[in-house]
């Protein structure tokens, strides 16, 4: 719009340029002291042909520049304030995602194993072995005696009841003869009758023999059982006697 009025302007200011240029008259009354000037009015001629061609161009711009201008839809002015900054638009990063900690198995107690409990009843007194072969000895008292003899069911003689007491005892041993076991070196030797202990072989050798001819089991407080063949049967007797002690020979001690 500024631009078509200058154009304007200057259209008009050529007009008047040409048309005043030749029409002023000066009158100049001069005396020797005073000059007076006097303007007359002055006559604005029409502009000519060419000055019309000229001037054309610039009025059709400015025309077409107005008609340019108002055909524009004005653009409302949006005044920010200058104290409040517009604000910045802040770049946001996708969240990252946190690692999901896997889960730990917690280690499983081993099961706890139940207490065994408390037998009721009275628990057996806790016997030794030589006690054990003892009472198995015992048992036997009144089983009929048998020369050779190894079986509950058909007698036993000396080596023979030796022999079956022991296996029931879990001592695993041969069938021997009286002799037999007392050459076994396996067991410890005991010389003495004072140093008897029970479960100990005590080995004699009566009158009439010249090697060990019978064994017997001690039971303690002086008193051996053995298979009797003067009594035919499997009998207890007093190890102090003076035939026992004077056919003793010594002992060996298996537990």
């Amino acid at each position: 719009m500024k631009r078509a009025c200058k154009i304007i302007a200057g259209f008009l200011g050529l007009v008047l340029t040409f048309g005043c240029a030749t029409q002023a008259k000066v009158i100049d009354s001069r005396t020797d002291t005073e000059k007076i000037q006097i303007v007359g009015q002055i006559e604005t001629a029409a502009p000519t042909e060419a000055a019309k061609e000229t001037a054309a161009p610039f009025a059709s711009a400015a025309v077409s520049e107005s008609d340019q201008s108002d055909a524009v839809t004005p653009q409302p002015i949006v005044v920010s304030d200058p104290a409040t900054p517009e604000p910045t638009s802040v770049p946001t990063e996708a969240p990252t995602e946190e690692p999901t900690e896997e889960p730990t198995e917690e280690p499983t107690e081993a099961p706890t194993e139940a207490p065994t409990p408390a037998p009721t009843a009275t628990p057996e007194p806790n016997r030794t072995e030589a006690e054990k072969f003892c009472d198995v000895a015992k048992s036997l008292i009144d089983v009929e005696y048998k020369r050779g003899g190894t079986k509950l069911e058909t007698g036993f003689d000396p080596g023979g009841f030796v022999y079956y007491c022991l296996n029931k005892v879990g001592v695993k041993v041969k069938h021997k003869t009286s002799k037999g076991y007392s050459e076994y070196d396996a067991w410890q030797r005991v010389d003495s009758m004072d140093d008897l202990e029970p479960g100990d072989l005590c080995f004699f050798m009566t009158p009439g023999n010249d090697s060990v001819n019978c064994v017997a089991i001690y039971l303690g407080k002086n008193q051996i059982i053995y298979p009797s063949s003067g009594e035919g049967k499997v009998i207890t007797n007093k190890i102090t006697s003076s035939y026992w002690t004077e056919a003793f020979v010594f002992a060996r001690r298996v537990f």
